[in-house]
């Protein structure tokens, strides 16, 4: 990590996202983010030249704490919508897509993989992905995903609270599917990620989205070489990266 990158994050250290008191929601949200903001700096201020991928493993497992701790916040305010949710263990129709995720949801099930990962996609244009109904590269036999506990943010965040209309969806193959869930609580788990990538965007890192089974792929050949060249600024994801998103 160079001089001039140590300096953007002392920068951005000394003047944190602000606070807003003006409710107990509003302080609520700003607490969440900024929390997360600093913790993302913290995080990158232990960068070398030779501990990239530690580094990388550190941010996703940050981000996974700090997105199970949003939930757990959004399920204190609004526990009216944890009652119609119907997602349950084996029902998997959420899973018959090729999801679109930021690059560190990449890094979390990439990390956790003892073997590399064969994948390939014919488009990586967002509109044609959304047409594609072939099961996860991660969903099981038997309905269940086999990378659970590291699972991306989409798959933490999205509930149902109608899953009749997520298998019509699939067997119909509706490209323009909308899951039908509590938008508030669903929002809660993103904050913490828009804070990391407004981290990311201030420093130079590659926030885009990244299509999660060619990332992962791509990780999986060579971890360290990766996420050295990424979070040095580098075009790391360059042939993952969702186009006209």
């Amino acid at each position: 990590m160079n001089r001039a990158f140590r300096k953007r994050l002392q920068r951005l250290a000394d003047s944190p996202p602000a606070i807003s008191h003006a409710t107990e929601l509003q302080a609520t949200v700003d607490t969440l983010y900024a929390q997360q903001y600093l913790r993302t700096l913290a995080i990158l201020q232990t960068l070398t030249s030779d501990n990239a991928s530690s580094v990388a493993k550190n941010l996703a497992e940050a981000l996974r704490q700090a997105s199970d701790q949003a939930q757990q916040t959004a399920a204190r305010l609004y526990p009216q919508a944890i009652q119609p949710i119907q997602c349950r263990s084996g029902c998997s129709w959420c899973c018959y897509e090729q999801l679109q995720v930021h690059i560190l949801d990449a890094v979390a099930v990439a990390a956790s993989l003892s073997s590399p990962l064969d994948y390939r996609l014919e488009t990586r244009d967002s509109h044609e992905i959304r047409r594609i109904f072939r099961p996860c590269p991660f969903l099981s036999e038997e309905q269940t995903c086999t990378v659970y506990k590291h699972r991306p943010l989409p798959c933490r965040a999205h509930h149902s609270v109608d899953a009749e209309r997520c298998r019509q969806a699939v067997e119909n193959q509706d490209p323009e599917r909308q899951v039908p869930m509590h938008i508030r609580y669903y929002s809660f788990p993103g904050l913490p990620q828009e804070a990391t990538l407004k981290v990311f965007e201030e420093m130079g890192i590659d926030h885009r989205p990244v299509v999660l089974g060619l990332a992962v792929a791509a990780l999986t050949r060579d971890f360290e070489k990766i996420t050295a060249d990424w979070l040095s600024g580098g075009p790391a994801f360059e042939e993952c990266i969702v186009l006209n998103c």
